[in-house]
């Protein structure tokens, strides 16, 4: 227990030494921003740092970390199981993309317990860290914070060390003062030494808000952008459209095709992507029933859903089907609804619904 525990103050040091840095001029930085304040703020909201939420959510994460390694092979009704339970805000705006499978609450909570209490060996938590240079803590209006980094996890199961690296996005709401996971995407990184739960699609709440709608009709923007300006080439006033929709800074982080991305390598992939590889595009929507856009504080919006576009590809294919499970993170700036965070994951789950055409 004495090592476990040496092994958690030791890792709740390194995210704390890795966290973002601070602003020297930006002494107001840690202040909590309110909606009505949003509009003042404008473009600046992407590039203000907040050292003390900041700091707030990396001991949270390091809060779940001790959990789970001290928990780890105990038992799934444990105190740690429970005290990392309670690090979540299960409700209807949750949902979790992990192993190529959607989850909700219900599930979430299986699957954490499942796996550090039952299948991961007593003491088997050796390395529970991020590989160096990639964690980042992006804090939207003092009370939305984005979580992203690569894993470098080190697990042992039935004696057999597993090493795990993923791609990682976690959404913390703070509430009542403290700072809650609202969602989570975990995707296979590209690395050379990287290494089934049935998911259950979550309950899909009304989206009549007006948040919620002036979210899906930024959505809507975007898709038309990409469907009248695919293969009309990579400057193309189209993809002039597709790339004002996003809010590039040092905040943003893209994951893709298990890799990370900044701003400068998000707007080229999009450019390229879609106005050079793809040559047409077929249909672009949701698979039904997936679809869902929380909306925290009236400025920052998670758009979350299990992609079902088909696009036809220049000198390659028609008709190619495009299932992926696809994170979108919104902020309001200056009335407009900006991306700052996107995760694109591979769904292996079964293709029930019809063919969309």
């Amino acid at each position: 227990m004495k090592t476990k525990l040496v092994l958690t103050v030791i890792l709740t040091s390194f995210l704390l030494l890795t966290g973002c840095s601070s602003n020297d001029d930006d002494d107001q930085a840690s202040e909590s921003v309110s909606k009505n304040s949003s509009e003042s703020h404008g473009s600046s909201e992407i590039h203000r740092v907040y050292p003390k939420e900041q700091a707030e959510v990396l001991a949270t994460f390091g809060a779940i970390a001790t959990n789970i390694t001290l928990g780890a092979g105990l038992g799934p009704d444990t105190d740690f199981m429970d005290d990392l339970i309670s690090f979540h805000a299960y409700d209807d705006n949750f949902v979790e993309f992990n192993n190529g499978l959607s989850y909700d609450g219900e599930g979430n909570e299986a699957n954490e317990r499942t796996l550090f209490g039952t299948i991961v060996d007593p003491g088997g938590v050796q390395k529970f860290a991020a590989v160096p240079g990639t964690l980042k803590v992006a804090v939207y209006y003092g009370n939305v914070a984005n979580l992203t980094f690569i894993s470098d996890f080190e697990l042992l199961i039935d004696g057999t060390l597993h090493s795990v690296n993923n791609l990682i996005t976690l959404l913390f709401i703070k509430t009542d003062g403290e700072w809650k996971m609202n969602h989570e995407h975990h995707s296979p990184v590209n690395v050379e030494e990287s290494e089934s739960l049935t998911g259950s699609n979550p309950s899909v709440p009304d989206l009549g808000s007006e948040g919620q709608q002036e979210v899906l009709a930024t959505f809507g923007a975007i898709a038309e952008s990409i469907t009248l300006g695919a293969g009309k080439g990579y400057d193309s006033k189209y993809m002039d459209q597709l790339i004002s929709f996003h809010a590039y800074g040092p905040k943003f982080t893209e994951f893709n095709n298990g890799e990370s991305f900044d701003s400068e390598g998000n707007e080229h992939n999009e450019r390229q992507l879609f106005g050079e590889v793809v040559s047409k595009v077929q249909n672009f929507g949701a698979a039904p029933g997936t679809l869902k856009v929380a909306v925290y504080n009236g400025n920052v919006a998670n758009l979350t859903f299990l992609s079902d576009f088909i696009l036809d590809i220049k000198d390659g294919p028609t008709g190619h089907r495009v299932n992926n499970l696809i994170t979108l993170l919104f902020v309001k700036i200056k009335g407009e609804w900006k991306m700052v965070h996107e995760h694109h994951s591979d769904y292996k789950g079964q293709i029930d619904w019809p063919y969309p055409l």
